[in-house]
């Protein structure tokens, strides 16, 4: 091997571990400043009485979604506001979040009276942390659903195209699942999700699901950010629930989410 050789592949081998360190790290420092954010944020709002009581439950989150408090609460209960106005959730309701994380979405149904909340997730630090930082706050619950989720849950022990929630048939009014179905990958793990779902809640209950959809995105079967085809979006949704209403989703945001009310 040549001088100019033996250095081009020393070179290429320094930036293949550079490259590596970088992809190792950079999720480490990216949570590390979030966490840095949330308790600049707590900091700031420790006086607020609308969001004092709540804080608690991100200011300890060290798995799933890390989320800045006072956004994440505003974003809970702008969306249950959502829900009322829809009509598909009323006070004295019991509700299922299918995806549920921290809890977030907790926060705005159980200010609007909801009867019972129960979060279903795949991520088991998630559910037990939930389980602690929302006793005391009424009828809440987390569940861990043992799926396999290669993002989430790679060891998980139910097939997802199988996957059976584990609640009787018509056991809530109304579930909501934002942010789930752009990471099921497959359109049977998609069906299998929606046909749980409606089993689960009762005739005449609603429903919220959420996706990335094909037009204006490009499909992708990714665990990370899943999209499908409208038409077999409606299709399969179409099998349980009759979609009243629809909105978002018309350009290729990374977050711009079509939103199906139910």
């Amino acid at each position: 091997m040549t001088a100019s050789g033996h250095g081009e592949t020393s070179n290429d081998g320094r930036s293949l571990a550079s490259s590596l360190r970088h992809r190792r790290l950079a999720p480490q420092v990216r949570r590390f400043g979030k966490q840095v954010l949330v308790r600049w944020d707590t900091l700031r709002h420790r006086r607020d009485p609308s969001i004092r009581q709540w804080i608690p439950v991100f200011a300890g989150a060290r798995s799933g979604h890390v989320a800045i408090p006072s956004r994440a609460i505003a974003s809970s209960r702008g969306q249950a506001a959502d829900f009322v106005r829809h009509r598909l959730v009323l006070p004295g309701d019991r509700v299922l979040d299918v995806g549920a994380g921290n809890g977030r979405q907790a926060i705005g149904l159980l200010e609007i009276g909801i009867a019972a909340y129960t979060g279903l997730e795949v991520v088991k630090s998630s559910v037990d942390y939930g389980n602690q930082v929302f006793a005391g706050h009424g009828h809440v619950r987390f569940d861990w659903l043992d799926v396999v989720n290669p993002m989430y849950n790679p060891q998980g022990r139910q097939h997802p195209e199988a996957v059976v929630f584990p609640y009787d048939d018509e056991a809530f009014d109304f579930a909501v699942a934002s942010s789930l179905y752009t990471h099921l990958e497959r359109l049977e793990v998609v069906e299998r999700y929606v046909r749980e779902t409606a089993r689960v809640v009762r005739a005449g209950g609603g429903a919220f699901m959420t996706f990335f959809r094909s037009p204006p995105n490009a499909v992708a079967a990714d665990a990370v950010r899943s999209v499908f085809r409208e038409d077999d979006i409606r299709r399969v949704v179409g099998t349980g629930f009759v979609i009243e209403d629809a909105v978002g989703g018309h350009t290729t945001g990374f977050h711009d989410q079509w939103m199906l009310y139910l």
